[in-house]
């Protein structure tokens, strides 16, 4: 099915957003936000990372035997303890 719509007013809605599809390679798709841009449901709050964590760390590393950010790797550290 295709239709025919504004990619800027689609844009300009904060509540859908433009992404690819891993099965589907070079196709546009729309999706509806699950809830409204910079909003925090309440069961998501406790995994809000503070702002500022992490700065100035850049690069990858190796974790668990695949690439990873440093700062993913920096954060889990600081959360779940030594990862």
């Amino acid at each position: 099915m295709k239709f025919d719509i504004n990619l800027a007013s689609v844009m300009a809605n904060p509540n859908l957003s433009v992404t690819t599809s891993p099965f589907a390679p070079g196709k546009g798709i729309i999706k509806r936000a699950s809830f409204p841009k910079g909003q925090v449901p309440d069961h998501l709050r406790s995994y809000l990372i503070p702002p500022g964590t992490g700065r100035g760390i850049t690069g990858t590393t190796i974790y668990k035997g695949k690439p990873v950010p440093k700062t993913a790797v920096n954060v889990a550290q600081r959360y779940r303890g030594k990862a």
